[in-house]
């Protein structure tokens, strides 16, 4: 029983970090458990900048509102275990609207082996998602690292030691989240964990839409590390390279004419505690995809070339403030060539 109930406490936060407070509906001395989660958050960005804006928001203004809320139940009985999450967000992606929508976000069973190793199946999020941005302190991220995020049909593998953590996923036909096929999707991590410092590698390959769309074969490494100075002091790093085959002509309903585009991207961040309740988080950042270079052979004569050019550099500085665990009050600037001047959120977590 000590064990069932200690795996089941360790998946928890695994499942949901921002569910560490998740009310307990149900719960057995054998571990069977069913836990009702969520997270109400509202906000948005100021200041967003026509010139610098490459695929975050769907319009250009003085505020993009990206209000958010999640409602998710979770649960285990003997070694199995379930999650169902619905999101209510705001289509602010380029070639979005900005309005509501409500979706499933997961939607998944899964099997515990024992105290290390567990399986999920469905609607859930691919291997390295949980880690693409591990090492970036910023509250809303920076750099996109562009992995294949939550795709169905997922067979997901992972495990955690001590300090050692891996996992596989396989994605049966992905799609990129604007719907368009990807072809099927492999991901992976391995990473090491410790109080000084943390190392998570990842990696991606997806076979291509053959023709359906203008997403074809690409392959993805990312790399994170989080180093802790002192107990008040951390620095991170998180970057990725990316090869990317892209359609660049379209006859009738068939992409055609894939070329490779090699994209980079880069975070250096650090975040210091002032108090138990107050941190300062800065960053500088640096991304470079080479569809934006005028002189690379698959450029897009049709379009105006970037503001920025073939790569676009910022900085960034802000606050958080954590009145209690489960709230997090959060603002933050930034300067250069960032798509934004300024986001600021509230959100509650349950």
């Amino acid at each position: 029983m000590i064990r069932k109930t200690a795996v089941a406490v360790a998946l928890a936060s695994l499942f949901c970090m921002n569910a560490a407070n998740a009310v307990s509906i149900y719960e057995e001395d054998n571990g069977d458990n069913i836990h009702l989660y969520g997270e109400v958050g509202v906000g948005g960005h100021f200041g967003t900048n026509s010139d610098y804006n490459h695929d975050e928001f769907y319009d250009t203004k003085g505020y993009v509102d990206d209000s958010f809320a999640t409602l998710g139940v979770k649960g285990q009985r003997q070694n199995f275990i379930y999650r169902l999450e619905l999101d209510y967000q705001r289509r602010n992606w380029l070639g979005g609207d900005g309005e509501f929508e409500l979706a499933i976000d997961k939607m998944y069973v899964g099997y515990i082996f024992d105290d290390n190793h567990w399986i999920e199946l469905g609607l859930t999020d691919t291997a390295f998602d949980e880690y693409d941005h591990f090492g970036d302190f910023t509250f809303n991220k920076s750099v996109e690292t562009g992995e294949a995020g939550d795709q169905e049909n997922t067979v997901k593998y992972e495990a955690k030691f001590e300090h050692l953590i891996y996992g596989v996923s396989y994605s049966y036909e992905g799609k990129h989240k604007n719907g368009s096929p990807q072809g099927d999707i492999v991901n992976g991590y391995a990473g090491w964990k410790s109080d000084f410092v943390s190392v998570v590698a990842g990696v991606e390959a997806r076979g291509g839409s053959e023709g359906d769309s203008k997403y074809g074969e690409q392959q993805l490494f990312g790399l994170g590390m989080r180093v802790h100075i002192t107990s008040d002091i951390a620095l991170g790093f998180n970057g990725f390279i990316e090869d990317e085959d892209l359609a660049i002509r379209k006859s009738g309903d068939v992409y055609l004419a894939y070329e490779t585009f090699r994209n980079y991207g880069v975070t250096l961040s650090g975040k210091y505690d002032l108090t138990e309740s107050w941190e300062i988080i800065a960053s500088a950042n640096h991304e470079q995809y080479e569809s934006w270079d005028v002189e690379s052979p698959g450029f897009d004569y049709t379009e105006l070339p970037a503001e920025y050019g073939k790569d676009r550099r910022w900085a960034s500085l802000g606050f958080n403030f954590r009145p209690a665990k489960d709230i997090i009050l959060s603002v933050e600037g930034r300067v250069g060539e960032a798509p934004e001047a300024a986001y600021a959120y509230a959100r509650m977590y349950f």
